[in-house]
């Protein structure tokens, strides 16, 4: 996964003779496509008269399929892999490399027969490249049809390709893309054996720049598997290492929130108020338009966490996420037909309807995504679900749902959180209105007047008012006494 090294050994490839320029064109133009699918096939056009021997044929229609395949051309696609196929016995294993790329198209098309020959013969096949990338391919055809556990065990053995002993190199970028989606489910299931083979893997793995962002989202799943098991300061130094990692601005913004995260679970709001700030002076230069995949879930995690102390910063994202649209919260999960893809998008539909207001519209968008995340066992996301939708109804049962699935992680900090968030608002004194007990977290938090007045778009006559209203319900008459104050009920 150097490409632009590689790129530049290949320079001029065509006018080497043709014994060497054969070979190198199709390599080039594979190179291309791990970037530029669009390239590729331009590149390959004005190439394809170099080529003339059946195996480099062979090896030219397969680029071709590869990247139409990558732009969901299929027809085109479907009709390279046919010339591919009559020249399958031009070179060695052709047809199982004929069946792991009908196995991707499988997979493209949403046909989620995880049973097929083609996949059979392609993870039988003897390059251990394409041997990992089928078992990915048939771990998600698995996860496509709802059978997660076997899911799982397929990436599990995509990803031992990194530490056994190959004849040749496995592939970095299909090694990088199952390490990360293995790091990923494993956390989310509370699966111990699978984080701990995706670490084993990493470990191994020669990540590169040119996949920095599985690199990044594999520290991410890490730092959040070590927080649910008890380990914050792991947790925060894996978000720190993330940071320095992150392929572009939003990502960089992503790992703050993910600190902030971290500390507001572990009741420490000061640390949560300085990574908030950071992040959202990093967020003015995020073109959130721009934004895909999962940076989109960024404008949501930002309104759930200025929700309970700056409501209209919370709003302003809110409504910037729902302007831009809800689709492709996560492409992997809604490229494969996983049902888990429709859970993500009503999550965060749920919390946005909860950060605007909207109680009814949140709570069936939430009970939904809990019903599919329950399902999947994917017990970080049910827990937090649960959580909100404790918050929104009151009601005892999702409480101990919350408790329940965070309860699957040894030592986790967030078993009680939903009971903490319910104690916590039992001692805020009944007399304060929705608007009072923001300012009050917002204090305590280290806002002062000016930025009070500025959040809630409010006179500071009218915030020092409030102030006092606030010190008042408390029994107290400064903010040195209504932090004492707020650390003997525990709401800090």
């Amino acid at each position: 996964a150097l490409y632009d090294a590689a790129l530049e050994l290949l320079n001029g490839c065509e006018d080497w003779p043709a014994e060497f320029a054969e070979p190198a064109v199709i390599l080039k133009a594979e190179t291309i496509g791990r970037r530029d699918p669009v390239g590729a096939v331009r590149y390959l056009s004005t190439v394809a008269d170099l080529v003339s021997s059946p195996a480099q044929r062979f090896d030219l229609a397969i680029q071709f399929g590869k990247a139409h395949s990558l732009v969901r051309a299929f027809s085109q696609a479907e009709s390279r892999y046919a010339e591919a196929r009559e020249l399958a016995h031009a070179v060695p294993h052709g047809l199982a490399t004929m069946a792991y790329h009908d196995l991707r198209m499988h997979w493209y098309r949403r046909e989620c027969d995880a049973g097929a020959r083609e996949a059979e013969l392609a993870i039988a096949h003897p390059d251990p490249s394409i041997a990992s990338a089928a078992y990915a391919f048939r771990a998600w055809m698995r996860a496509g049809s709802g059978d997660y556990a076997a899911h799982v065990e397929d990436l599990c053995k995509a990803v031992s390709f990194a530490t056994a002993p190959t004849a040749e190199p496995v592939d970095v970028a299909t090694l990088a893309t199952s390490i990360h989606a293995l790091a990923q489910v494993g956390f989310e299931m509370a699966d111990g054996a699978a984080v701990a083979a995706a670490r084993r893997a990493s470990g191994a793995l020669a990540w590169t720049p040119d996949v920095a962002r599985h690199h990044y989202t594999t520290l991410r799943a890490f730092g959040w598997d070590a927080f649910m098991r008890g380990r914050a300061g792991e947790a925060q130094w894996a978000f720190k290492e993330a940071r320095s990692l992150a392929p572009t601005l939003a990502w960089r913004v992503l790992a703050h929130l993910d600190r902030a995260s971290v500390a507001r679970f572990s009741g420490n709001e000061f640390w949560t108020a300085e990574e908030m700030a950071q992040a959202d002076a990093l967020a003015y230069d995020v073109q959130w338009g721009s934004t895909h995949d999962e940076e989109r879930q960024l404008l949501v995690l930002f309104a759930v966490l200025h929700a309970p102390t700056d409501a209209p910063r919370a709003q302003q994202y809110a409504a910037m996420y729902s302007q831009i649209g809800t689709e492709n919260v996560d492409p992997n999960l809604g490229v494969y037909g996983d049902p888990r893809a429709s859970a993500f998008q009503r999550y965060a539909e749920g919390r946005i309807e909860q950060t605007l207001g909207r109680k009814s519209a949140a709570v069936a968008a939430l009970e939904e995504a809990y019903r599919i995340f329950d399902a999947a066992s994917y017990r970080f996301r049910a827990s937090l679900a649960a959580s909100a939708l404790a918050e929104l109804t009151g009601e005892e049962r999702w409480r101990a749902a919350a408790v329940r699935h965070a309860g699957t992680y040894p030592d986790c900090p967030l078993a009680t959180l939903a009971d903490r968030s319910a104690a916590r608002e039992d001692e805020m004194p009944v007399q304060l209105s929705p608007l009072q007990r923001q300012i009050a977290r917002a204090l305590w938090s280290g806002a002062d007047v000016a930025d009070l007045s500025r959040r809630f778009s409010r006179s500071t006559f009218t915030i020092q008012n409030q102030i006092a209203t606030v010190h008042q319900a408390f029994g107290v008459t400064t903010r040195a006494e209504l932090l004492d104050e707020a650390r003997r009920r525990r709401l800090t």
